[in-house]
């Protein structure tokens, strides 16, 4: 029966389109639509293009939060969207993270149902700007929560840390010319190629025990306005991870000093960024979170919205069905009984912290 409702909902939500051009209302409704049923407390919050949804039954619950959004599903999948396959369910969102969205949604309506207080926290811009999660951060229901629990993909451990992001602009100019006669011009893609050479050396002067050095991807090049034009622009988006301590400014500082070297004329600039976050490992919650869980602490490469929750609540955790590696990937699949593990840990958990006293803060 369980797992019936398991696959049911996974299913159901992954048929649900919320990459970030499509419209959030039908999978905001989802929810609601499952609170109304427990007949918890809901309201919404953020804008109508990005809505964030807040459910509560009780007050000062354990919390659990989650993203709805996905990005693009992609291209060479080899599976169908909601496809079950050795007991797999495969699907874009499926790791990160619609596994665990379904594990706190059954968690929830346990909880109810036994008339323990828990409250659930949905955004659907998380892969976008965090603003869902900027917003429900300043709620009461987020501060004065027992527990914070963030469902993204942890393979069942105990996430603590996880790595900062920044998001910087690198842009050349040169001159046009026609393509023809090259040589009258000055082309900005050859200057970004030198540029982009120079960011393969690039690691970081910092290595961290647990999460390594810092990581870039070039996303995002564009640049040229026809192949018979040398083009005059150039502009690449880069996607940086770092450990601490680093921080945004001192690692834009040090990426610009690398670029410096290299002797070509350019300009950076931060798209955005988010510091990276530490949660002492051997905090109450987190081990209460360990001993429930039978399992270890981890770190984690990618950024979450815990970094907007943790300033106003010191009592997070990250905890999730699937696995980080998955996220974002062609085939990406949850473990069906990862999910239904995910909420019987989630359960219990919330069950434990509501026999506890509550932490002064």
């Amino acid at each position: 029966m369980v797992k019936r409702q398991t696959v049911d909902m996974l299913t159901e939500l992954i048929g649900i389109a919320s990459d970030v051009s499509s419209n959030k209302r039908e999978i905001i409704d989802y929810v609601q639509y499952f609170a109304d049923r427990l007949r918890m407390t809901t309201s919404t919050h953020g804008s109508s293009a990005a809505p964030a949804i807040l459910a509560e039954y009780g007050e000062r619950g354990v919390l659990f939060s989650g993203h709805l959004d996905t990005p693009p599903i992609g291209d060479f999948w080899n599976f169908s969207q909601g496809q079950i396959a050795s007991g797999r369910m495969y699907g874009r969102g499926a790791s990160d993270m619609k596994g665990s969205i379904v594990a706190m949604l059954q968690a929830a309506q346990d909880l109810v149902h036994r008339k323990i207080p828990v409250a659930l926290a949905f955004t659907t811009d998380e892969e976008t700007t965090m603003a869902g999660a900027t917003t429900l951060a300043k709620t009461l229901t987020v501060r004065r929560a027992r527990a914070i629990v963030i469902g993204e993909p942890t393979a069942l451990r105990v996430g603590y840390s996880e790595k900062g992001v920044l998001d910087v602009a690198i842009e050349t100019k040169g001159k046009a010319a026609h393509g023809a006669m090259p040589q009258l011009g000055d082309n900005a893609i050859t200057k970004m190629m030198r540029l982009l050479k120079a960011l393969e050396s690039f690691k970081g002067r910092v290595e961290h025990s647990e999460m390594g050095r810092v990581t870039l991807n070039p996303a995002v090049i564009s640049g040229g306005t026809r192949v018979n034009v040398v083009p005059s622009r150039c502009t690449t988006e880069v996607d940086v991870r770092f450990p601490p301590p680093y921080t945004p400014e001192s690692l834009t500082r040090e990426l610009d000093e690398h670029l410096h070297r290299i002797k070509t004329p350019y300009t950076l600039r931060q798209i955005v960024s988010m510091p990276a976050l530490h949660i002492d490992p051997n905090s109450e919650h987190i081990r209460a979170m360990v001993d429930v869980a039978g399992t270890e602490r981890t770190v984690l490469a990618h950024a979450s919205e815990a970094v907007h929750y943790l300033p106003v609540n010191p009592h997070v955790v990250i905890f999730g069905a699937g696995s980080e590696e998955l996220a974002h990937q062609t085939n990406e699949y949850v473990k069906i009984e990862a999910v239904m593990r995910a909420s019987e840990i989630y359960k219990k958990f919330a069950q434990r912290l509501s026999a506890s006293k509550p932490s002064k803060k």
